[in-house]
């Protein structure tokens, strides 16, 4: 064989094996570190029946998924996006932590400074990974979210006021739903919806889309949830494969109108430990307007 063939033939060969491997150390990088951080702010308007003009453009920042094991420069991140954005409320829908989370006390500094930045205006529900931690438990935890400002709703409701200040005119409220993390099964909507009124508008606050098959025919405007973290490696024209629900891929991310309930699932800040890269699926904050 001619000598500049075999040479050609090497070159060729080199040429390959180098582009192999800078494409793989690219889509390490892309996968691993880059789209991870790279959080990505979606708006998205909702029309809620029976709200009044008051609160026509009421803007709520949904966020879920943190799986915080300290205040790191993710959360600072967070701060700084939601302290542009301005929101009239901050609705948080689970895994605050990670389950092997150690530097609680870190944790709760990003917690402080969220609700402080937003006084008042911050409301989640738990997720499965607060109940993973061994220790401290549950009950604990709950109290130190809601010690540093972020009130949690356990298979509860509460009024929210987004206006008529005026003591002249009626304070005009919604109704916040909070339940408990349906992917361990101890949600109660039930329980979480006594006493609402039925021509009240309703917002739910979930941690896992699960929660859509458990309404049982009680009447919510808008469900806001997350768990899913979209799948978080999503291939073009392939549905996600990991999606941790019982209806699989149905309900994966993004904006569903099931009956007359829309509801709306947030991929999330964080990463499952067990899959710590994301692919065409990265991190949101979501910025909700109501019409």
């Amino acid at each position: 064989m001619n000598p500049k063939n075999i040479k050609r033939k090497r070159f060729k060969k080199l040429f390959l094996l180098l582009a192999f491997l800078i494409s793989l150390i690219t889509l390490f990088y892309y996968s691993f570190v880059f789209e991870p951080n790279n959080i990505q702010i979606e708006k998205i308007n909702i029309e809620i029946k029976n709200l009044p003009e008051e609160f026509e453009g009421t803007k709520i920042v949904h966020l879920t998924d943190f799986h915080s094991r300290n205040f790191g420069k993710r959360e600072e991140r967070v701060l700084k996006i939601l302290k542009d954005l301005d929101p009239d409320f901050v609705f948080i829908t689970g895994d605050f932590i990670d389950h092997s989370t150690k530097d609680l006390d870190s944790c709760q500094k990003f917690w402080r400074k969220l609700s402080n930045q937003h006084q008042g205006k911050v409301f989640g529900v738990l997720g499965n990974h607060e109940h993973w931690l061994k220790s401290p438990d549950i009950s604990a935890i709950k109290r130190m979210l809601e010690r540093n400002g972020i009130s949690i709703l356990n298979n509860e409701n509460r009024k929210i006021y987004l206006g008529g200040r005026d003591e002249a005119l009626p304070r005009l409220y919604i109704y916040l739903i909070g339940v408990d993390d349906p992917d361990s099964e101890l949600d109660d909507l039930p329980k979480a919806m006594i006493d609402t009124e039925e021509n009240i508008p309703k917002i739910l606050l979930a941690h896992s889309p699960d929660i859509i098959d458990n309404l049982q025919g009680k009447k919510v405007d808008l469900i806001l949830v997350g768990h899913t973290h979209g799948g978080q490696i999503v291939l073009p024209f392939v549905k996600p494969f990991w999606v941790p629900t019982k209806n699989r891929g149905k309900y994966a991310s993004g904006l569903f109108e099931v009956n007359d309930t829309y509801l709306y699932v947030n991929r999330g800040i964080g990463l499952a430990p067990t899959l710590p890269a994301r692919f065409n699926c990265p991190p949101e904050i979501t910025v909700i307007e109501l019409k």
